[in-house]
């Protein structure tokens, strides 16, 4: 008896959300600099901490994030998406145990070093898996919701930071890695790394798995040649990336949007959010500020992996970069009058929580999952697990110089000054972005690559909009 096609988007759901969980790890690991950073550097810290140690510290998960994301563009075609990420757990969960009982700041930075090498594997092969094994239609939903996941694990660790201790947060988050572990196991493989391996038996049942059917010889006709026309025979280098044209094209539109992301100013955000609101003089408390600031996030992402699919990534992606420049210059602005005129900025103490609150949830909309969904759609089957990692390992590198720009920057002239900054990179890629990103509402992978290689002709007026030459 054939089962209906929507039940088999059960698996899919079951499979992103299982999976979801590592990457609530992750969430734990950035969020953790917030509510304990302000700790370490008290002068009664029992561990004691430089302002120079914190930052470095602070940074150090985006440091060690290439590292894992270079070992997993490796390992997703050797071992496959669903075990390379089952390979991050057990360090994962022993990596909070060591922070549990870490005596020095030293040992918290290499150990948060390490858990960023198994963020980077994540981050590689999980928007791998979920666009392999997700039907066109759910697929922006599903790869969003990684972003939901590392949202939650912030908003959870600037709760618990508040109330338990670094041994106590750390042995709680513990958990979260093996309930990953004990979920994910059962979850079926991509079938496109089992078409790419000659598993064509194994396939075929993940592909029955995923769609609830038993009539699949379509889809999985049409998988084989995907794949087969994608491989072009060889292996899958770096260069690749740069010598054929459709994955220039792939390679150009996730720079643009990485680095509006990353130049918006969110990981300074994320990491320093209490000392923001501290130095804003708020009357509002400010670990209560954090938990709202995180706890919007969490709302609007929510909201905004809903719509997605409804009003596609970029009209969302274009509202959210000009919302979020609006936001970090107004930010900037109060910052710079309350160091001319610390009287008059009393009456707008308001300002800097509305800014930021409103950051977020612009942020939320677009910006926050638009790289994420890009990299699981653009390129093909032959590349993904190499662009991912070389992706990644970007992606973090421009996140740790924009974290370390702020400090200095901050610490040099003020903190209107990186605001302002950031206000401007926004601007500046809100116009690449108009004029190159193009939408993928509905499109199959390999829809997509034909439009990146050039073949579709029919292509929609979206599509035309924002097809450009590399």
């Amino acid at each position: 008896m054939q089962l209906p096609h929507n039940h088999g988007r059960l698996f899919q759901y079951l499979a992103t959300f299982s999976g979801a969980f590592s990457i609530i790890t992750s969430g734990i690991n950035l969020g953790w600099t917030s509510p304990y950073l302000p700790k370490l550097l008290d002068p009664d810290s029992p561990i004691p901490t430089t302002n120079d140690e914190g930052s470095w510290c602070a940074v150090a998960p985006l440091l060690g994030s290439p590292v894992g994301a270079l070992m997993a563009a490796i390992l997703g075609d050797l071992i496959g998406r669903k075990n390379t990420t089952l390979l991050m757990t057990p360090i994962i969960f022993f990596s909070f145990i060591g922070i549990a009982f870490a005596d020095s700041i030293f040992v918290i930075s290499a150990i948060r070093f390490i858990v960023g090498a198994t963020e980077g594997a994540l981050y590689t092969v999980l928007p791998m898996y979920i666009g392999e094994i997700s039907d066109p239609q759910i697929r922006g939903f599903l790869t969003s919701t990684l972003t939901i996941a590392g949202i939650a694990g912030t908003l959870f660790i600037n709760i618990i930071g508040q109330m338990y201790s670094i041994f106590s947060s750390s042995l709680i988050c513990s958990m979260v890695p093996l309930i990953h572990f004990a979920t994910f196991v059962w979850m079926p493989e991509s079938p496109y790394y089992y078409i790419k391996k000659h598993q064509l038996k194994e396939a075929e049942n993940s592909l029955k798995t995923l769609r609830g059917s038993e009539d699949v010889e379509e889809e999985m006709d049409a998988l084989c040649k995907a794949v087969t026309r994608q491989e072009q025979n060889k292996k899958a280098k770096i260069t690749d990336l740069f010598t054929v044209a459709s994955n220039r094209k792939a390679c150009c539109i996730y720079i643009i949007i990485c680095l509006t992301n990353k130049f918006s100013g969110k990981n300074p955000c994320l990491f320093y959010t209490t000392m923001i609101f501290e130095e804003a003089g708020s009357r509002i408390d400010s670990e209560l500020s954090v938990i709202i600031y995180c706890s919007v996030e969490l709302v609007a992402t929510l909201v905004a992996i809903v719509v997605v699919d409804k009003f596609g990534k970029r009209p969302l992606l274009i509202v959210s970069t000009v919302g979020c420049s609006v936001s970090v210059f107004s930010l900037a602005t109060y910052f710079y009058l309350k160091d001319l005129f610390p009287d008059f900025v009393q009456s707008f103490d308001w300002l800097p929580i509305t800014s930021l609150v409103a950051y977020n949830i612009l942020f939320s909309i677009g910006l926050a999952f638009g790289a994420v969904t890009v990299l699981s759609e653009l390129f093909p089957t032959s590349v993904k697990a190499v662009a991912l990692g070389t992706a990644d390992t970007f992606s973090v590198s421009m996140g740790a110089f924009a974290s370390k720009f702020f400090q200095i920057t901050k610490d040099e002239f003020g903190m209107y000054v990186p605001f302002w900054c950031f206000a401007i990179c926004c601007a500046v890629g809100l116009v690449f972005i108009v004029k190159f990103v193009p939408e993928t509402k509905g499109k199959t992978l390999e829809e997509i690559q034909q439009y990146l290689i050039g073949e579709n002709d029919g292509d929609s007026k979206e599509y035309k909009k924002s097809e450009f030459s590399v």
